[in-house]
């Protein structure tokens, strides 16, 4: 949903897991930081990259609450599907220059954030991906 080629793009994988939507950003051309909460995820994310020999920054932080006055022209946002979509999109539109991606499952509606509108949506068997972007301001 956000192109093949992300030279020179600034990217922020939200909630990084296992670091799998970093590392992919960081394959076409990214300039990446990775933001995860639990530590074992945290070391995961480091051994991932080093095998890979991927430049990542690694943040050990709960997103939600991560007071870095940091923007990127794309967040990917993979949160736990339980998760308030309202409250995700409202902790990241700070962050946010471009575009904002987020992912869940099929239930529920979309979520909506002053600041941000959405742009696409598509569904893929059980997940969801909304594609949200900067409002314009006149």
């Amino acid at each position: 949903m956000v192109g093949h080629d992300l030279e020179g793009v600034t990217v922020l994988d939200a909630f990084g897991g296992s670091g799998l939507l970093g590392l992919e950003a960081w394959s076409r051309g990214a300039t990446v930081t990775v933001v995860e909460r639990h530590p074992k995820a945290v070391a995961t994310i480091r051994r991932n990259a080093e095998g890979l020999g991927a430049e990542l920054t690694v943040v050990r932080a709960n997103v939600l609450t991560w007071a870095a006055d940091s923007c990127f022209d794309v967040v990917l946002a993979d949160p736990p599907y339980a998760m308030a979509r309202d409250e995700v999109l409202r902790a990241l539109e700070p962050h946010v220059a471009d575009r904002l991606v987020l992912e869940g499952d099929t239930s529920g509606a979309a979520a909506s954030v002053s600041g941000l509108v959405m742009l696409r949506e598509r569904c893929y068997g059980g997940t969801r991906l909304w594609l949200y972007g900067r409002e314009e301001t006149g």
